[in-house]
């Protein structure tokens, strides 16, 4: 971006006077830049100075009436006219034209609280002509806000000048980065809006100096952010004495704060401290992963992984260790953004709890790792988040003999990247894919052994290569579905419901009766022909469950006299042994495990999630509960009150009842009638009730 002035608010007060067409008084300039008069004065005669280098026709003054661009100067700006008003837009809210019919009430407040906090001051009448709407509609805007705002932590005053926003400065910086993403999408929508360069350059710095690599979407927001950040110093508001900055992890003495706010001649100590916490708060493609903070995160990553697959009794996929390492990444600006009260909003969270409710459900289990160490359960917003990572990390069943992989390169956030790979291992469990890659991690990539690129983002082919390359959206349509349907028939991909070794021994059974000219030929046509057996019919399911018959077989109760939790899970699972759904190895396989790992299969409120993998000595697929009459005590010294005894002959067939049962335990009140039920007539039904 080419930026017309060199000097602090140059182009803003250029971008005034190039779009009044009439003169316009120092008064009126000082109110639309927020600045003095002495300011003004000073910017105005170093502007001119700058048009006089270039051959432009200075701003010229009207005594007594104010100051105007002669209509050559306007002329010779417009090469200029996009870069202005481009880097002006974020600062001169009131140099807008929206308009307010066009916005849901929802984008509507967020722009005018954005408003109020960015101006000194702001009207009636300046958010009358800002959105184009009557006074009553800006009156019942307003009033709107003063419920809105109070999980906000500011509010709207009203003053002799206009409206402004009270409450801290820090907490009205925290809105700010909450509704960015809004803001800027709203703004879009009519206006270019940039950032300024140097920012971007100033990033790209902290990168290098502290071995962190932002995600696209991150750096995106952040260069937005910091040039609000920018510009809000130049215009004195700094943080107040009441702010407290804790910064959480180790200094990195890299300086890059420091230099910042040099730059913008500010030598605040908190404004450091809040500098350093804010650059955190961000999503990491990459980290430094010799930080304190990320080995933290990384042993934290670790045992909700694990915890996600020994509660589910799913089995990691093959690049289990390279999703340990992206969620460590991640796991360091959630610890960030949670441990600084700010508030995630994940626009695909009612996706992902409607389409993978029973990930979703395991997923927040499995978050109890994290919980513990920050003293608090993380969001719905963030727990969608890691069950895009969790997902993405199920092994599938890969054919074998078919080795091309298929490349997944986003250039969007990693949450939204990370969903579209779980589609897509979802949809295609037999196929082979990697990633999600940025763009610049698939320029260094060797593509050896690649059969296709998918890609949310345009990408060029590389020399010397000829890897077919398709763009999809991140959430893709039902038609990019078909398209890429298509494309992975006509590489040669498997895509049907029939694995390689049923179309091979169809192909046999035909070689017994006919000659087969073409093999490659008919074994493309009996895949294309079971590919559209398959998308006629709909997605290939597990067959559906006898709704009568409850995967909950038994349910029993433990006496007082077993005080040993080894005995207690025993006679837990007598009746599943007594009828022949599991093997007697498969009890002392999950007495083995909990003496190697622990109480992990503790879920709380005293419920003990017993079950090891199938070929453990799993029969048939099956449940019991049994409740302790009396608490029985685990090594580690912690209670447990309820046994649930499960036998999974597979990796989904009890997601349904596994992701029931965490609902039922996470909830206190149904926990505290189990617990009081007084005899096996009411546990009984209380129970099949509820399963």
């Amino acid at each position: 971006m080419i930026i017309f002035s060199q000097y602090k608010h140059g182009n803003e007060l250029l971008y005034t006077l190039y779009q009044e067409e009439t003169a316009i008084s120092i008064e009126n300039l000082m109110d639309k830049l927020h600045l003095s008069r002495r300011s003004i004065m000073y910017i105005l005669e170093n502007v001119n100075q700058e048009l006089s280098e270039k051959h432009f026709l200075p701003i010229e003054n009207i005594k007594g009436i104010g100051y105007f661009l002669p209509k050559k100067s306007k002329m010779d700006l417009q090469v200029f006219d996009m870069n202005i008003v481009q880097t002006a837009v974020l600062f001169l809210p009131k140099q807008w034209v929206l308009d307010i019919k066009s916005m849901t009430q929802e984008e509507s407040r967020i722009l005018f609280d954005y408003i109020i906090i960015t101006q000194k001051t702001t009207s009636i009448n300046d958010l009358m002509q800002i959105f184009q709407a009557s006074r009553n509609t800006v009156l019942n805007r307003l009033r709107s806000l003063d419920f809105y705002n109070q999980e906000n932590g500011f509010q709207i005053k009203v003053t002799p000048k206009g409206r402004v926003a009270t409450g801290t400065e820090f907490i009205q910086r925290k809105w700010i980065l909450e509704n960015l993403e809004t803001i800027l999408l709203v703004l879009k929508k009519k206006y270019k809006v940039s950032y300024t360069k140097s920012v971007f350059q100033e990033l790209q710095e902290y990168e290098r100096q502290s071995g962190n690599c932002f995600t696209d979407d991150a750096q995106c927001i952040l260069k937005y952010f910091l040039t609000w950040y920018a510009n809000r110093l130049f215009r004195g508001k700094l943080l107040e004495t009441t702010d407290e900055i804790a910064v959480r992890s180790e200094k990195r003495d890299t300086g890059w704060e420091k230099d910042f706010l040099r730059n913008r001649k500010i030598y605040s100590l908190m404004e450091y401290r809040y500098l350093s916490e804010i650059l955190n708060i961000y999503a990491f493609s990459k980290i430094n992963n010799k930080t304190q903070i990320y080995n933290k995160m990384h042993k934290i990553a670790e045992d909700m992984t694990d915890q996600f697959f020994l509660i589910s009794g799913m089995i990691p996929g093959m690049h289990h260790h390279m999703m340990v390492d992206s969620l460590a990444v991640h796991l360091v600006s959630v610890y960030h953004r949670i441990t600084a009260g700010l508030r995630y909003h994940n626009p695909l969270l009612e996706q992902i709890k409607t389409s993978y409710k029973n990930l979703f459900i395991i997923s927040r289990a499995a978050a109890q790792p994290l919980m513990d160490y920050l003293g608090k359960q993380p969001s719905d917003d963030e727990i969608a988040l890691l069950t895009t990572y969790f997902g993405s990390d199920i092994r599938t069943d890969q054919m074998e003999g078919d080795h091309k992989q298929i490349l997944v390169v986003c250039s969007s956030g990693i949450g939204t990247s990370q969903f579209l790979l779980m589609q897509l291992r979802e949809k295609y469990p037999q196929l082979l894919f990697s990633g999600p890659f940025r763009v610049s991690e698939y320029l260094r990539l060797s593509c050896h052994a690649i059969g296709l690129i998918i890609t949310t983002t345009f990408l060029e082919q590389r020399q010397k290569e000829q890897i077919p390359i398709l763009q999809i959206s991140a959430l893709p349509t039902k038609y990019e579905w078909s398209l890429l349907n298509k494309k992975l028939l006509a590489l040669g991909f498997d895509v049907s419901e029939y694995r390689p070794e049923s179309i091979q021994q169809l192909m046999d059974l035909i070689a017994n009766y006919a000659k087969i000219e073409d093999s490659n030929g008919l074994s493309k046509g009996l895949q294309e022909y079971f590919q559209k057996k398959w998308l006629k019919q709909g997605k290939m399911q597990t067959m559906p469950k006898d709704e009568t018959d409850s995967l909950l077989k038994y349910i029993t109760t433990i006496p007082e006299i077993i005080m040993d939790w080894k005995e207690a899970i025993h006679t837990a699972f007598q009746p599943l042994l007594h009828h022949h759904f599991v093997r007697e190895q498969y009890v002392e396989q999950i007495i083995h495990l909990t003496e190697k790992h622990g109480d992990y299969m503790l879920l709380g409120n005293g419920f003990l999630l017993a079950h090891a993998k199938p070929e453990d000595g799993v029969l048939s697929l099956s449940a019991a509960m049994a409740l302790c009459r009396k608490p029985v005590q685990l090594n580690s010294g912690k209670n447990l009150r309820c046994i649930i005894c499960l036998a999974p002959v597979d990796q989904t067939s009890h997601l349904d009842f596994l992701a029931l049962l965490l609902q039922h335990i996470n909830d206190d009140n149904w926990c505290n009638r189990l617990y009081k039920m007084a005899t096996k007539h009411e546990l009984e039904r209380f129970l099949l009730d509820s399963f």
